[in-house]
């Protein structure tokens, strides 16, 4: 950061406090960064912090305010589980998250005791339901698995087990490992920027990048602020791409191919209360069985489309817990990107979203039926896919057909992210500043999401 620069960031503090001078040099001053990150959620927080760590000069650009309303890094509750076969990448990125979460806290704690791990996850038994026709894959898991876990087979064994009513035609297996349970986006992200400032990096809410380009052998950018309309042009020497949905139109002058290979699809979230009256009725071993039916994936239904996610988020007022349930595969097209965070569910959606949950609460064996849940609010949310639902994290191909180091995207998440955040960011920064790790598992995620598998799908 230039003289020139650090006077003018300091007269835009004076003039955002109410100083009414300016300078003619600030004003055309084109602000130069050593890294900015596009996109303030789990993604590029997690690689804005990795690049800090590693002493980067770096600003974070987020077009929403510090409240986050809409996009996939919204609310308090995600999955975050281990178990997975032998090589597993998505076991790998989990328990990664976990270590890289634990370096988050112990950097907070060094400047300022009072964060937790307990901030970031609620650990709690992960319960896998399936169809029977599942049986092989589930138990193939098995082999050489290092995650404590119990396995019910026949209703029988989910009785002794679970204490759960489950139907002849359902298996279910239950995952037990600290930090397992659901993880906390909004959480993370608050102590990521929280972290980030404290290594002397920037976080800029309500700027949006209308335009990045290519500027010699560095990167312009155009912003605008969303609350003022005020666009200034900014330029750095690298640049992340954490944009999720928009990532294709935000490359479209230096890597326009990303708008092919992402292809947003809306999904939606339901939220449900038991009636209070149900809930408060139950024994409190009913409701620690209750409580430990959540979170799951259940997939008793054969078919993609009705299988499921569920967690609980919060309660209400009345003391009654809610339970948020949303499709994976329940996706449908786009036809406004800005809009459809607004959109509202459907009677068709609720009603599907009721009916799974009901599906879900019949293993306890309780008298509760769907007239008993109560639609809270819903909201709906964007998958950014990739043609095998693999996230990219890779540098771009330059205008001589090689690679880029200096631009890294992270898109195409598809629902896998929020577990393994700060995974991904590592190594994105690394990717970035040419670091790199032997562990095989890295090094088989890495190419996953890679530079190779870009350029594979280009070909196809």
């Amino acid at each position: 950061m230039n003289a020139l620069h650090r006077f003018c960031r300091a007269v835009r503090l004076l003039a955002a406090s109410g100083a009414i001078f300016a300078l003619a040099a600030c004003q055309q001053e084109v602000e130069d960064y050593d890294v900015i990150v596009i996109g303030g959620g789990l993604m590029g927080s997690s690689t804005a912090w990795q690049l800090a760590r590693a002493g980067q000069d770096v600003l974070l650009l987020e077009k929403q305010a510090s409240e986050y309303t809409e996009g996939s890094s919204l609310g308090e509750a995600r999955i975050a589980r281990s178990l997975g076969g032998e090589g597993d990448i998505w076991s790998y990125m989990h328990n990664r998250t976990v270590a890289e979460v634990e370096e988050l806290i112990a950097f907070l704690n060094s400047h300022e005791p009072g964060h937790s791990m307990d901030d970031i996850y609620t650990t709690s038994p992960v319960s896998y339901v399936r169809h029977r026709t599942h049986v092989f894959r589930i138990e193939s898991i098995q082999q050489n698995q290092v995650d404590r876990y119990e396995y019910a087979r026949t209703p029988q064994e989910a009785d002794e087990l679970f204490d759960l009513a489950m139907p002849p035609d359902t298996i279910m297996w239950r995952e037990y490992k600290e930090h397992s349970g659901t993880i906390n986006p909004q959480a993370l992200i608050a102590y990521l920027h929280k972290a980030l400032v404290l290594l002397q990096g920037n976080v800029q809410y309500r700027n949006r990048v209308d335009e990045l380009a290519r500027d010699g052998s560095a990167y312009s950018l155009l912003v605008t602020n969303t609350e003022t309309g005020a666009s200034r042009r900014l330029r750095a020497g690298k640049v992340v791409s954490a944009a999720g949905p928009y990532t294709g139109s935000l490359l479209e002058n230096v890597a326009p191919y990303f708008d092919s290979l992402i292809n947003p699809q809306r999904v939606f979230l339901a939220f449900f209360e038991i009636d209070p009256e149900i809930y408060h009725s139950w024994a409190e071993a009913d409701k620690q069985r209750f409580s430990d039916l959540y979170p799951a994936i259940n997939s008793t239904d054969p078919t993609p489309e009705g299988s499921f996610f569920t967690m609980l988020e919060g309660e209400t007022s009345q003391g009654s817990p809610i339970i948020k349930i949303g499709g994976h595969f329940q996706r449908s097209d786009i036809s406004d990107l800005d809009s459809v965070w607004r959109e509202e569910l459907t009677e068709a959606e609720i009603q599907w979203s009721r009916e799974s949950t009901s599906r879900h609460l019949s293993l306890l064996d309780l008298e509760i039926g769907e007239e008993d849940l109560n639609y809270v609010q819903g909201y709906s949310c964007v998958y950014s896919l990739t043609a095998n639902e693999f996230p990219y994290v890779t540098p771009v191909r330059n205008d001589l057909g090689e690679p880029d180091p200096n631009l890294v995207v992270i898109a195409g998440l598809s629902g896998v992210g929020a577990k393994g955040a700060l995974a991904y960011g590592l190594i994105a920064s690394d990717l970035m500043l040419g670091e790199d790790e032997p562990d095989p598992m890295y090094q088989k995620a890495k190419a996953a999401f890679g530079y190779d598998r870009l350029m594979s799908d280009l070909s196809q």
